[in-house]
């Protein structure tokens, strides 16, 4: 560990569902529920629904929100998938620019955004390090705002004692390849709220009852498979995440002191579970090139990337296609526009003697450089 594994438990469960010939919910697998409630009870919430991918948790939440044409709903800009799922609904994202240390959006600035057609708010815990989640509830309260934290990065990540997905109104994790909890694919909603899971659940089911349509809903279900793989991979996960601590400090520690490798920075009473470690590189104000980085990181054996998506989430091509142009202008949030191309990015889900392994290449790197 934290290497994902895969085998006899995973075996014994996809068997179960075979076994019992019911390979979806709606005949009758029982999967589903055991992986939702297990997931649940990880977290410390009261309803999870299992979908078909953290998108179809996204857009189902802003569908629940009652978000449509002219509906502001407002988002970070680091990430886009929020900002997407707004999309779909026709409703128009409004970006908060994001903390400078932390990546994540900044609470300080959130009322200026708001307007009276502001209906949510969703905030991504970047690289797995909650959001102020506490300032931002409090506002968001204030303002009768829906909350969706997108958690694909924060699997079981805690802010002061409780976990990311629980503090809003939605939480919608991923198990897409990637993330700490890879299913291949897969998503699932947590809340608190009755209400809330039995709205969500008419999109995680069959859009119709009886072949009979009462209404206008999707069809997101997480087949019996994928979820009998999930209830497997939940317990291995949570002992593989104490170790992605590990392994974040460890990279932390690497660069400690280096005054052009800015690692993310946690709130206080924030605990991240590290699907990304994530610095900023910041070596032009110190002589040091993009291409002397990057050379120097492959040379020492440090697999890190540079840049993420180049670009600030309201930059992505789609916007142009949808806003006039104008609606989103460069500096619309300096901080995002500024560090989202120079995010450092790193791996964590490896073993440990590798992780060291890249500790030692990135101390290397930052000896060489400086």
């Amino acid at each position: 560990m934290p290497v994902r594994s895969f085998g006899k438990e995973e075996l014994a469960l996809v068997k179960e569902v075979l076994d019992s010939g019911q390979l979806s919910v709606l005949s009758g697998g029982k999967m589903q529920g055991r992986f939702e409630t297990a997931f649940a009870e990880a977290h410390g919430a009261k309803y999870a629904v299992a979908m078909n991918s953290a998108m179809s948790v996204l857009h189902s939440s802003q569908i629940v929100a009652g978000v449509g044409p002219g509906d502001e709903v407002l988002c970070d800009p680091v990430c886009v998938f929020g900002a997407l799922a707004v999309l779909y609904q026709r409703g128009k994202p409004v970006f908060v620019d994001c903390e400078p240390v932390t990546f994540n959006m900044d609470p300080e600035l959130i009322e200026e955004r708001v307007t009276e057609r502001t209906k949510a708010l969703i905030v991504t815990h970047v690289g797995g390090l909650p959001a102020r989640m506490d300032r931002i509830m409090r506002i968001a309260r204030k303002h009768k705002l829906l909350v969706v934290e997108d958690c694909a990065h924060a699997f079981l990540a805690t802010y002061r004692g409780k976990c990311a997905g629980t503090w809003g109104d939605i939480g919608s994790f991923s198990f897409q390849a990637s993330k700490q909890l890879g299913l291949g694919d897969g998503g699932l909603a947590l809340t608190n709220k009755k209400k809330l899971a039995t709205a969500l659940a008419l999109h995680a089911g069959a859009p119709t009852f009886m072949a009979v349509a009462h209404g206008v809903h999707y069809n997101f279900r997480m087949n019996e498979q994928t979820a009998a793989i999930g209830l497997a991979q939940l317990p291995k996960i949570v002992r593989a995440c104490r170790e992605l601590i590990k392994i974040g400090r460890l990279w932390d520690t690497a660069i400690a002191g280096c005054p052009w490798l800015l690692a993310q920075q946690a709130p206080e009473g924030a605990q991240s579970t590290y699907h990304l470690w994530v610095a900023t590189f910041e070596g032009e104000q110190h002589g040091i090139s993009r291409e002397r980085f990057d050379a120097a990181l492959k040379a020492h054996g440090v697999p890190f990337s540079v840049g993420y998506t180049g670009m600030a989430a309201y930059q992505h091509p789609v916007f142009a296609t949808v806003f006039p142009e104008g609606t989103y202008p460069r500096g619309l949030c300096p901080n995002a526009e500024h560090m989202v191309p120079r995010m450092l990015l790193g791996y964590p889900l490896i073993p440990l003697d590798s992780a060291k392994r890249v500790a030692d290449g990135l101390r290397e790197v930052v000896e060489e450089l400086s």
